[in-house]
């Protein structure tokens, strides 16, 4: 997903180094019209590098000592230019290129290493297109209510669902908060209404945050994209590729999707891909064990229940409790 948009990103990265240039020059012609002796004093620490090229090809037998000599000179007129600064209102470093990230200068790279401010744009990049593109909204932790969900024992289950959802609220948190971009994907089960795609996307809204590149939204509206894409109805944006390199793949919804050879084995490959690579996926959905038996492969539905964290939701209809109390949903 990063190779998605690095180009992108680059392009930004240069622009930013572009309008450092811009910005400096406006502060050059300023600085040389309010300040004329800083510009003199520039222009004698430009000479420095053609005055030491001459020294070099002279082979001058005092070279260290008039080497020092330029080095104490240049540190003289360093300090000038920057008392002039200061005393007539600039910053010491005014006439530096004003670079958004002193680490890297704007190039995204310290010492071949990605910096992080060119992490952080390719989260942005990755955030806006998830947000424009899904057909979910993010949610936070702090609006998931423990308050809609019963505090009496469910004989049933055997288990107080209060309790029991503040224990996945809690565990949902974590795993937000420690997500690493490697590790076990969860495996969200239960009925409808329980608010299983509300901590999945509040997962996901944290872990962006974090500046982890994300994707989310129904299996459906992904196999829509992806196919569109293949079939030439949508302009190819790698809906495919994204899903199976993002840090987090969010899916919402298993089971709604219509069933189709294309959607069916798109969805086994993205899936079997992110496995490979140990990469994360949040899958959510209102069929049981047995219902996801008879409707996929068992081959797929074995790695689900052992290679993903399965968590259970346990209560009543949010959004019909919430309907009966007079919200808007």
């Amino acid at each position: 997903m990063r190779e998605y948009y690095l180009p992108k990103a680059l392009s930004v990265m240069e622009s930013r180094r572009g309008y450092a240039e811009i910005l400096r020059g406006r502060r050059e012609a300023e600085i040389a019209r309010r300040l004329p002796e800083v510009m003199e004093i520039r222009r004698r620490l430009a000479m420095t590098s053609v005055e030491l090229t001459k020294l070099i090809l002279k082979g001058q037998a005092d070279f260290e000592e008039t080497l020092e000599k330029m080095k104490k000179e240049n540190l003289s007129l360093q300090q000038k230019e920057r008392t002039l600064l200061l005393e007539n209102g600039y910053p010491a470093d005014y006439l530096e290129l004003p670079y958004q990230c002193k680490q890297c200068k704007d190039t995204g790279y310290v010492n071949g290493t990605p910096c992080r401010c060119l992490n952080r744009l390719l989260a942005q990049l990755a955030a806006q297109d998830a947000a424009e593109e899904s057909t979910l909204v993010l949610t936070d932790f702090s609006d998931f209510s423990l308050q809609y969900y019963p505090n009496q024992k469910d004989l049933k289950k055997n288990v107080v669902p209060r309790e029991h959802m503040g224990e996945l609220l809690r565990f949902c948190q974590n795993y937000a908060e420690t997500f690493s971009g490697t590790g076990k994907g969860i495996l969200m089960l239960g009925e409808t209404g329980l608010g299983k795609t509300h901590l999945s996307l509040a997962i996901a809204k944290r872990v962006m945050e974090r500046e982890y590149l994300v994707l989310y939204d129904t299996v459906s509206a992904f196999i829509d994209r992806a196919e569109g894409e293949r079939f030439g109805r949508l302009p190819d944006r790698d809906t495919l590729g994204r899903m199976t390199t993002a840090d987090l793949l969010v899916l919402d919804d298993l089971g709604a999707e219509y069933a189709s050879p294309f959607g069916t084995a798109s969805l086994y490959r993205v899936i079997d891909t992110r496995l490979e690579k140990n990469l994360p996926t949040l899958i959510s959905t209102n069929l049981t064990a047995a219902q996801l038996q008879k409707r996929y492969e068992n081959r797929l539905v074995s790695r689900l229940f052992s290679l993903f964290t399965t968590l259970t939701f346990v209560g009543k209809d949010i959004r019909q409790i919430r309907a009966a109390e007079g919200f808007t949903l």
